[in-house]
């Protein structure tokens, strides 16, 4: 072995380990908090109750790929450790994309610019919303292992034809477990796709074999999404599979022109900086020759069919920018080559990082924090009874004691006026169901939210007044969440 290549082992263990510490360090604040995110709550939920035999879209509904519920049952198995070992999880999820995006960035900049482009990526999960177990922060793990495939292995690729069909199933494979986390990465499956075809059509391949890559790979990108189908089909359950995974996207409301606004500054505020980072190297005259003029090309095409990805659902929120960051990250590395480059980009690393730790600090000390957590659990246990969240911590209901008053427990789907006539069931219909099952706490969020379905509200307030005592409160920043008690179980002597 070359004193070279022992050198290079080395570089890469201090660059691994340094990544590593560092998305401990950016992440420590969001360990063990229980309700960082009302989306991963649900997943973990979810994911607890497929261990008991529940099965997504049927007797639990969302339309989230069931990957993603897989994922997190696999979490669940750790028990009264779940909490931590999905935050683990994440956080080894970040550790390993952080070290593709460094390979993928050292193709066209110095060792100092791939790590800091890294870095970057770390430091942004954060700012998008990205500290937990969000979708994107596993997907990403596999979509970047795909796109690493292509940009680390481009020689050969371009050269064999063989080695390319095979690298392109491998690519098509990890992209097809993706899309089970998430559907949106469909998008960037179709510019990996294409881009393999484009090496074919350079080689010289004739149409009938590229047609016949194209066949494979789009089999092996669709593979476990059809096994996923080919199950609910085989238990008498593909209408249920089809609605939840395809139909019920289509269905959903429009956001108001002020909440698309709102939350349209905050997207574009998170990505400005990155942006900036890609496009400043005009400027600064940054030039590639050869090969890395080949993987430049690649990594701008891939950040606009990231940033076609972002805007494909219609509905926006700021975790949707996570699958934007991991190309975009990358584009900041070659700026490293000047000294006005290393300037901004460690700039922008560092005001990112200081933003992204005092909001989670903030965010953790207002909404998420472990003691407003047990507060809530200990209220709903006394007296102990069913529960129905209708806004609040879906975590709540990830107890041993759950009871199933309906097939939707998502809150929003309840709440929201965008979700009414988009999760097959009718939310008021539902909701008075639910009532009529006299839960013994209700879990609400007050004032009600413009977006809010009034009539649902109307309905679910109408009973509260009657029959429940408010027992707790916790004042978040912007919202109390309040525990509403039956009342024949506070006062039960004069239960009829």
């Amino acid at each position: 072995m070359h004193i070279s290549d022992v050198s290079e082992k080395r570089l890469r263990l201090i660059i691994y380990s340094f990544l590593l510490i560092t998305a401990v360090c950016l992440r420590w604040q969001a360990l063990g908090a229980p309700m960082i995110n009302i989306d991963e709550e649900f997943y973990l939920f979810t994911g607890g109750r497929i261990l008991q035999g529940d099965l997504p879209f049927v007797d639990i509904w969302d339309r989230k790929p069931v990957g993603l519920f897989l994922l997190y049952a696999f979490f669940h198995l750790f028990g009264t450790w779940r909490i931590l070992a999905y935050q683990i999880g994440a956080l080894l999820s970040v550790w390993g994309t952080a070290i593709l995006v460094w390979r993928m960035a050292r193709t066209i900049a110095p060792a100092g610019g791939a790590v800091l482009a890294a870095l970057l990526y770390e430091i942004w999960l954060i700012l998008a919303g990205g500290e937990g177990g969000q979708s994107p922060v596993f997907y990403n793990l596999l979509t970047a292992a795909a796109m690493s495939c292509i940009i680390c292995f481009l020689p050969a690729i371009k050269k064999n034809d063989q080695f390319r069909r095979n690298m392109g199933i491998v690519v098509m494979l990890f992209l097809g477990l993706a899309i089970q986390i998430k559907y949106t990465v469909i998008v960037e499956g179709i510019f990996a796709g294409l881009y393999l075809l484009w090496t074919g059509l350079r080689a010289k391949n004739s149409p009938r074999h590229l047609l016949a890559d194209a066949s494979v790979w789009i089999s092996c990108a669709l593979l476990p999404t059809c096994l996923s189908f080919l199950f609910y089909r085989a238990k008498g359950y593909g209408h249920a599979w089809w609605f939840a995974n395809i139909k019920s996207i289509f269905l959903r409301g429009h956001m108001s022109h002020s909440q698309i606004e709102s939350i349209t500054i905050v997207i574009i505020a998170i990505l400005i900086p990155l942006m900036l980072c890609w496009l400043i190297r005009k400027p600064l005259s940054i030039h590639f020759q050869g090969e890395q003029k080949e993987h430049i090309i690649f990594f701008n095409i891939w950040s606009v069919f990231a940033l076609l990805s972002l805007f494909s659902l219609g509905s926006w929120y700021n975790h949707y920018t996570l699958p934007a960051l991991l190309p975009l990250s990358i584009q900041a590395a070659p700026l490293w080559r000047k000294k006005t480059g290393q300037f901004l980009i460690i700039a922008v690393a560092c005001c990112g990082t200081v933003i992204g730790q005092r909001a989670l600090f903030r965010h953790f000390q207002q909404h998420a924090n472990i003691i407003a957590f047990e507060e809530m659990q200990a209220a709903l246990s006394s007296p102990p009874g069913c529960i129905f969240i209708y806004d609040g911590p879906a975590i709540l209901y990830d107890t041993p004691a759950y009871c199933k008053l309906t097939t939707h427990p998502f809150p929003s789907h309840f709440s929201s006026e965008i979700e009414k006539n988009a999760t097959g069931m009718n939310p008021l219909k539902e909701i008075s169901s639910v009532l009529a099952q006299r839960p013994a706490h209700i879990v609400s969020t007050e004032p009600a939210d413009a977006e809010e379905n009034q009539s649902v509200r109307a309905r679910l307030y109408e009973t509260l007044s009657k029959d429940y005592t408010p027992t707790y409160q916790h004042h978040f920043r912007h919202h109390t969440t309040v525990i509403y008690t039956r009342n024949t179980l506070l006062n039960p002597a004069h239960s009829p």
